[in-house]
């Protein structure tokens, strides 16, 4: 062993010390040791050589074995103090655990910063325990789910060596962080981390857990009640991944999911003035419920359509019809008031999507009907429950689409409605 390592290794066993002041120094001493060049220098010769692996070698994976041991030790140094304490002990004790977190962050990117060193699964079994401990993920739940991000679900080579047990370990963990209680981590990191591992769960596994039904149940239909939009963003990009993997095999639930989310989406949507990107995913979702309830455009069940409760669903489709009418015709307007050469139009999925709600709700005659907007029933923040819904008079049929071609309308008016006219003619080319 070199003197560099042997140094290591010591300053690691120093680390293990039951004295806390000793302990303290070689924590200081360590950070010196692994910025060293020398140390990274052997420590990647000894660990990238198999023989020195099953030896009794310091390796990357060696250091974090120790590493782990001081944060356990520290950690029930900190769980057994007194629970009343002065404002001055609590922040030295929010302190110590900062430290000890940005400690095992620092060493993580300073083993993998020349690509992964460390063993993902030695990696993911102590992230799984620290977080999954309610004490230690108090205290160092934030910074082990950035590391989990940014250092192991981003990298291409631990990706491929996760397991299926270990993803459906993580996906049940951080579900259950965000449908819990516990607000240790921030709920934005929670949503990215929920996004990334239903990936990784949709791509790299077989048998799809059956957790993400009831999560995406509990989590959405209570959208309007977020916050923080960019949460909603990755939890509604997460369920249309899932969505698109389960539409195959297990369409029913799919359609009952999302008969059971489209109101939270639908006022998510048309009532909290969502970003462009979580404005995309929600037309999204829109659009593979179309497609699950009615693939190829199928209008009864002898054709094909599937849905768990038809009055329900129809009733959701003349809302969603309502506002997609009052979409187009807010971004018509805004082209009227552009100078210069800026576009203004309505994208194609929005195009896509009104010409299939047209396909599904238009007949030979024209019909007026007054709808329930049952997704602002209790829309308001002081709303009690049983709040009349909103009713509004729509107009069904193919005249109406004549209507909005007459040329007394303007091209910022008529050029939606042309684009929608086409798919409806020609829907195979689009």
């Amino acid at each position: 062993m070199s003197l560099v390592l042997h140094e290591l290794l010591l300053c690691c066993r120093g680390l293990e010390n039951d004295k806390a002041t000793e302990r303290k120094k070689e924590m200081e001493k360590f950070r010196r040791l692994i910025r060293s060049p020398e140390t990274v220098e052997e420590l990647d010769r000894i660990s990238g050589n198999r023989a020195s692996k099953s030896s009794k070698q310091l390796t990357w994976d060696a250091v974090f074995r120790f590493l782990q041991r001081y944060l356990q030790k520290e950690t029930e140094l900190l769980q057994s103090g007194k629970a009343n304490v002065s404002a001055t002990t609590q922040a030295n004790r929010h302190k110590k655990m900062q430290e000890i977190s940005s400690l095992v962050k620092y060493f993580i990117r300073c083993a993998n910063k020349r690509g992964p060193r460390l063993k993902c699964s030695e990696l993911l079994s102590h992230i799984v325990d620290v977080i999954g401990s309610s004490f230690s993920c108090s205290a160092y739940g934030e910074d082990y789910s950035s590391i989990l991000l940014k250092d192991i679900l981003s990298v291409r080579k631990y990706w491929c060596e996760i397991t299926q047990q270990q993803w459906h370990k993580l996906l049940d963990l951080y579900c259950g962080l965000f449908n819990g209680s516990s607000r240790a981590i921030n709920r934005v990191l929670l949503s990215r981390i929920i996004h990334t591992v239903v990936q990784g769960c949709c791509l790299q596994t077989e048998g799809l857990t059956h957790t993400l039904f009831s999560f995406f149940s509990k989590a959405l239909n209570n959208a309007r009640k977020e916050r923080q939009l960019a949460v909603l963003e990755h939890l509604v990009s997460a369920l249309n991944v899932f969505l698109r993997a389960s539409a195959m095999n297990r369409r029913v639930r799919v359609c009952r999911l999302g008969e059971e989310l489209f109101s939270s989406m639908l006022y998510v949507w048309a009532q909290m003035r969502p970003s462009p990107t979580l404005k995309e995913e929600i037309v999204e979702f829109f659009n593979l419920q179309l497609r699950v309830h009615h693939p190829k455009g199928a209008k009864t069940q002898e054709t094909g359509a599937h849905a768990e409760d038809w009055a329900k669903w129809q009733s959701l489709l003349y809302n969603l019809y309502d506002a997609l009418v009052s979409e187009i015709s807010q971004i018509s307007s805004r082209g009227k008031y552009v100078t210069g050469s800026r576009h203004i139009a309505v994208k194609e999925n929005l195009i896509e999507l009104t010409a299939d709600i047209c396909h599904q709700l238009f007949g030979k005659e024209t019909q007026v009907l007054e709808v329930t907007h049952t997704y602002l029933k209790g829309a308001g923040r002081d709303s009690p429950q049983g709040t009349p819904s909103k009713r509004r008079r729509i107009e069904l049929g193919w005249d109406i689409v004549r209507d909005h071609l007459q040329p007394s309308h303007s091209d910022f008016d008529i050029i939606p409605w042309l684009q929608i006219t086409s798919v409806l003619v020609h829907p195979s080319t689009h």
